[in-house]
């Protein structure tokens, strides 16, 4: 029904949120609403749908612009205006409050406001999609555009099940650290565990890692730098700018560069904290960088914290140990003791091999598990006999609790390749340059010994005629189609190696050097991963860190680090898991040149090349000095093939290989090793991953929803879907650009086509679709009616048990919103199993309600009567859920607690903080169970008989 006359009141139905409207003139064609609350005025074609008059009925609660309020008793009529009469008072309908709320549905019903039925059953649907999706136990899990890799995600799953993981990430070069980070940044989001983050890098790897977030995870953080800072200080002088944005990147260097950004950032306050490359935070007994101390003051602050490193020992123990103190400042505080402890694992990894391996456990094994469980002897005694009588998981069972008492676990996860698959193979291709030239000689070893000792800057290059241009010209003629990434120390022989390149051959080459600004850079990588792009890129040594090219299988080291570890990096640019093609490094050696001494120190002393290296650190602090003066030697002014102390060096290098492989096989690796991946734990959560992922469920809804608002849906090659929102019902639908999208819901094409969404259930258009359904008006109340032999009134309502939590509790893992569906009708009588919803969806056909409401007997008592018996019955449909939710809190929550009040008692690497968080957890989850209310969310009224009633 449309208001007629001036006076009258209304709604919009496209704009609830503008108030009560009252006409304010009209003429043949149209008419002026004015909404007072809001101050807008709207002209709207004369009997247009979305005017609905607002009339309030017997029953019902008013109130005037002045403040007071009645109930109705009876409704009386002022030439076209209504009055409203109830206790004592009378207001005409244009002196009603206009913010007087007719939203509630039951209010919208009696006020005439409905929508048809299919809209009523859609809204249902997407409150039962809703709670389907947050209640799932691999939520946060779904969404990355990545390969199911198993080791990390066991690492998600571990360390995102803590309340406030703090951990450090120290795989191998190639295994996925930052994956493993944004995975867990993913989950903590998706569940509400953490709100505000902030990610520090290197300077060099800020896009990089934008670009990670937001092209396979969906995550959009903001980069901070000083004129993001400034700009936000010029809109706000008093204000922090760090508290302008929830999800922040930035540089280590800028923030440690700047004291009052510094303090800004600490004073900021963050959920989680996350530090790539923390092996540059150096760190002493005597002395910390200015980066570590800002690091240390952050991670005091923040209840979360990941630090990644390929390289966790680079610096030696000392280094490590700087790494465990800032996620664990009580429990690592001394040094000696920690090197002590670190001594002891051996004996645990010996027992642990043993046990992995399924040999029967010897005399001095059994020993060794006493010393070690000298605490609780019962528990060995147990898990012994277990073992005796080859019960099932017997085996894992004494393994694990080996582990968890133990192992490093509890907070470093570092996998290595020997555990892993799906690495190439690496070719070492040596390329011996016969040259006579003495001054060449001179010239390489001095510039080794310039780059090592920090004096590069004394040193003039030049590569013009240099043997070494020739020959990669020559490669890069000989491979046509193929991509090359060239490493080289630094940003001036980067240029130098250019410019002399390009006077012999013409090929697209690309730069990424310190000196580009950040955009350039990431602009020279992206040229290079085009197909048709750069086909070298020329790196200095910031390209060695963090970037990955392995789209490329030719790498080139122009010349080489005196550092395993930074070797290694380098080479981890192209060796990565999900390389497809075996790796050829190429070494172009000056016969008799300084890098013939390191190349030949690297092959045969440590196998670096074709093999990956642990221990960099052990190596450089061992031979560093050595190998150094050896490779100078070798200056031009001695013509040896290779001298004895060459020989020599190699000989004990090879040797020290042995024994340090040996030593780190049997401490502390091989501990990481076990304790950093269980093969069934990640097939289990593969499994249901690729379960979810199989549900054609969210597909066909999603779909349905969007059309609903008017987004066009084209299927595309593939299965692929176009989305095109531009004559959508919603101005810039949510999600969706104003040119359209093509998506998928295949993750496989997803990774083989980049430029395709990848849709899932935890995609921000799934969210922000169901949001702005169930955050409107839109299907909360409907009008139908349904053939039946004898005339009833029936009430179908939707309820929705909402708990009320800080989410960072995670009360959704037991109880989402939930949908409660009743059905009553007006004789009393519980409906809800005999008209199922599918059954009502089906048979219903929607009426009028303006007609309905003008018929004699039906008014808003009669209404409330009908959702007071439904009411009721909701409540005892809450109470059953409730009781379900708190078992399974319990359940879960309560095994937990136990386990890690065990560990506890045997291990002080489970911190008490951890232990005192489950408790505040399983408190605050019961709590809010117990008190979730339940509102009505929708109703829909059905008139049965055999006519149109």
């Amino acid at each position: 029904m449309s208001p007629t006359a001036v006076g009258q009141r209304c709604m919009s139905e496209s704009e609830p949120e503008l108030g009560l409207g009252v006409v304010a003139a009209l003429d043949r064609a149209r008419i002026t609403i004015h909404f007072p609350a809001t101050g807008e005025q709207r002209l709207y074609a004369k009997g247009t749908a979305v005017l609905k008059r607002v009339v309030f009925r017997e029953g019902e609660s008013v109130a005037t612009r002045d403040g007071t309020a009645f109930t109705v008793t009876s409704v009386e009529e002022d030439g076209a205006l209504l009055v409203y009469v109830g206790e004592g008072q009378r207001a005409r309908e244009d002196e009603i409050s206009d913010v007087t709320s007719v939203s509630l549905p039951h209010e919208r019903l009696m006020a005439g406001q409905v929508e048809p039925g299919a809209t009523f059953d859609l809204r249902r649907r997407a409150l039962e999609a809703q709670s389907k999706f947050r209640r799932c136990d691999v939520r946060g899990f779904l969404g990355g555009r990545i390969d199911l890799i198993p080791h990390q995600f066991y690492i998600l799953h571990e360390v995102a099940g803590r309340q406030r993981p703090r951990v450090l990430l120290s795989d191998e070069v190639g295994l996925g650290k930052t994956i493993e980070a944004c995975l867990i940044l993913q989950r903590l989001i998706a569940v509400g565990k953490a709100s505000r983050a902030l990610i520090l890098v290197p300077e060099s790897l800020v896009h990089q890692w934008f670009v990670e977030l937001l092209r396979r995870f969906n995550l959009w953080f903001s980069i901070f730098d000083e004129e993001r800072c400034a700009a936000s200080e010029q809109a706000n002088a008093d204000g922090n700018p760090f508290l302008d944005a929830q999800l922040i990147l930035c540089s280590v260097g800028f923030l440690a560069g700047d004291e009052k950004r510094r303090d800004q950032a600490i004073a900021a306050s963050w959920d989680m904290v996350v530090v790539d490359e923390a092996h540059h935070l150096e760190w002493t007994p005597e002395l910390a960088s200015k980066e570590y101390a800002m690091v240390e003051k952050l991670a005091a602050k923040s209840p979360g914290l990941l630090l990644l490193t390929a390289t966790p020992t680079q610096l030696g123990p000392q280094g490590h140990f700087a790494r465990l103190r800032l996620l664990d400042p009580e429990r690592y505080s001394d040094y000696e003791a920690f090197v002590d402890e670190s001594a002891q694992y051996g004996e645990v990894a010996d027992v642990a091999g043993h046990i992995v391996e399924g040999r029967s456990l010897s005399a001095a094994d059994r020993k060794a598990l006493k010393r070690i469980f000298s605490a609780d002897p019962e528990t060995l005694e147990q898990r012994l006999a277990d073992l005796e009588s080859k019960k099932p998981g017997a085996r894992e069972a004494l393994l694990r609790t080996l582990l968890d008492q133990h192992g490093p676990g509890r907070v470093v996860f570092r996998n290595t390749r020997a555990a892993m698959t799906g690495f190439p193979k690496r070719q070492y291709c040596p390329a011996r340059i016969d040259c006579d030239d003495t001054t060449l000689l001179a010239r390489i070893a001095r510039e080794l010994e310039a780059e090592e000792n920090g004096a590069e800057a004394d040193i003039r290059r030049t590569f013009k005629d240099d043997p070494r241009i020739a020959w990669l010209a020559g490669l890069l003629e000989k491979h046509p189609t193929e991509k090359f990434l060239l490493i080289c120390k630094t940003q001036r022989k980067v240029a130098s190696i250019e410019a002399a390149l390009r006077e012999v051959i013409n090929v697209k080459t690309g730069l990424f050097h310190e000196g580009l600004p950040l955009v350039q850079r990431d602009r020279q990588a992206a040229w290079f991963a085009e197909p048709d792009g750069a086909r070298l890129l020329i790196c200095s040594e910031i390209g060695s860190e963090g970037r990955n090219f392995q789209f490329a299988h030719h790498l080139v080291l122009f010349d080489l680090p005196l550092n395993p570890g930074l070797l290694e990096q380098r080479i981890g640019r192209l060796d990565r898991i999900g390389q497809t093609d075996t790796i050829r490094i190429h070494v172009p050696l000056v016969a008799g040149s300084a890098d013939e001494v390191l190349a030949d120190w690297y092959h045969r002393g440590l196998d670096a090349f074709e093999t990956s290296v642990h221990g960099g650190s052990e190596y450089l602090a061992r031979f560093r000095d050595r190998l150094l003066a050896v490779a100078l030697a070798s200056d031009g002014s001695r013509k040896t093939k290779r001298s004895d102390d060459v020989e020599t060096l190699v000989t004990e290098t090879a040797a020290f290989r042995r024994e340090l492989q040996e030593r780190m096989s049997k401490g502390r690796d091989r501990l990481l090793e076990l304790a950093s991946f269980d093969a069934s734990t990640a097939a289990r959560v593969i499994a249901r991953i690729r379960e979810v992922d199989a549900d054609r469920f969210p597909r066909r809804f999603l779909c349905e929803l969007l059309e609903f608002f008017g987004v066009r849906i084209q299927e595309h090659e593939g299965g692929d879907v176009v989305l095109d929102a531009s004559h959508a019902f919603v101005e810039a639908f949510p999600g969706i650009p104003t040119e359209g999208m093509l998506a998928t819901f295949d993750r496989r094409r997803a990774i083989a086509r980049e430029d395709i969404v990848f849709l899932s259930q935890d995609h921000p258009l799934v969210r922000e679709s169901l949001d702005l359904l169930i955050s409107s008006t839109r299907g909360t109340t409907a009008f139908c009616h349904r053939k039946a032999d004898t005339p009833n009134v029936v009430l179908e309502t939707i309820f929705v048990l909402e708990p009320v939590a800080d989410s960072r509790w995670h009360v959704e893992q037991f109880l989402p919103p939930t949908p409660l569906r009743v059905v009553v009708d007006i004789r009393g009588r519980d409906l809800t199993a005999t008209l199922d919803a599918t059954t009502l969806a089906r048979d219903t056909r929607d009426g009028d309600i303006h007609r309905f409401l003008e018929r004699p007997g039906f008014n808003a008592t009669l209404l409330r009567a009908l959702l007071e018996g439904a009411t009721g019955l909701a409540e005892q449909q809450a109470a059953a859920a409730k009781e379900t939710a708190r078992a399974a809190a319990r359940d879960a929550l309560g095994a937990e607690l136990q386990r890690l009040i065990e560990l506890r008692r045997l291990n002080d690497h489970v911190r008490p903080e951890e232990i005192d968080l489950v408790k505040e957890r399983l408190e605050k989850v019961a709590r809010s169970v117990a008190r979730a209310p339940l509102r009505l969310d929708s109703l829909r009224l059905v008139l049965e008989g055999t006519g149109e009633g």
